[in-house]
């Protein structure tokens, strides 16, 4: 009996002890990854005093969250998806939103609404396509169309629905461009402006955006018809094989401030609606019924899950 009770005991001094091995440390600090790829992130200026799209969601959000450190690193997208891989304590303020975490992130609640995904072209060539594939193109047509160079960059990702189009239609031809460029945006931009390439997709306002900074002014966009949305939300992304519940602890820290303190700001929310009006003329009904009233909805029929 009594070398029961020892053994018993024995057990519990070895569990107790395990238990305090994997105790989850405090959560002491967040590394948000900022890439090169204007308008989502700019230096401020005096036509974008707040920055780019995600500067001012990560600014108020380090001073908004105060009992961790916070670390801003600025890499190539690339770079963004070693970090994630690699399990770093690192959060990306600009991902597509998705209702169910994956492999490489969890995802905050909504910050943001875009509108649908597009053919980047030039002006000269929008009414060949137009033409020849319909207005929306229809880029299944386009992308097998052997007459034109399609091309992005080689991080760059879009909703599941085009990405398997993408991929299943790209399969045998290189298409994603990988460039040392600082600013991987302006650098298919400035290939599609050339004539290396000939279209591209991306949000409809970064055409709006290039073609007001005055260098390349020949860009358009043309709607795509197999988008089966009225917009896409965006969200905060971070990486879900980094150790100690980073990813859990460093969400439940975001979704309290973006609930409580950003996604209210009349700073915030001026930002997204000066970069978003001129392409979505309906992004301020849009915030409203898919970012601030996020929480009380009980049901979300019309939401994409693919940012």
């Amino acid at each position: 009996m009594l070398k029961n009770r020892y053994y018993a005991f024995f057990l519990l001094i070895v569990f107790n002890a395990h238990a305090v091995e994997q105790k989850v440390q405090p959560l002491e600090e967040i590394i948000w990854l900022q890439s090169y790829t204007p308008p989502f992130h700019i230096a401020k200026s005096k036509s974008a005093p707040q920055g780019g799209i995600c500067d001012n969601l990560t600014e108020q959000l380090i001073s908004t969250i105060t009992d961790v450190k916070h670390t801003r690193l600025i890499v190539p997208q690339q770079r963004i998806n070693k970090y994630l891989n690699e399990g770093k304590n690192v959060c990306f303020p600009c991902v597509i939103y998705k209702k169910n975490n994956n492999q490489q992130l969890n995802y905050s609640n909504p910050t943001t609404v875009y509108p649908p995904f597009s053919i980047i072209t030039t002006k000269e060539l929008k009414p060949q396509l137009e033409k020849k594939h319909g207005s929306p193109i229809h880029l299944i047509n386009l992308l097998t169309d052997p007459q034109y160079v399609y091309g992005q960059a080689a991080a760059r990702k879009f909703t599941t629905k085009i990405n398997t189009i993408i991929e299943n239609t790209k399969r045998d031809k290189e298409s994603s461009l990988s460039w040392s460029s600082e600013n991987e945006s302006k650098a298919v931009i400035a290939h599609l402006s050339h004539g290396f390439l000939d279209y591209s997709i991306d949000y409809p306002f970064m055409a709006d955006y290039f073609n007001k900074q005055g260098k390349y002014t020949n860009i358009e966009s043309v709607p795509i018809a197999e988008n089966d949305i009225q917009f896409i939300r965006g969200a905060i992304g971070c990486a879900a094989k980094a150790p100690n519940n980073f990813a859990q602890q460093a969400l439940k820290k975001i979704n309290r401030a973006l609930k409580n303190n950003v996604l209210q700001s009349p700073e915030y929310q001026q930002s997204q609606h000066n970069w978003l009006k001129t392409t979505f003329t309906d992004f301020d009904k849009h915030y409203q019924q898919q970012v601030i009233n996020f929480y009380l909805l009980a049901t979300d029929p019309q939401a994409n899950t693919d940012h």
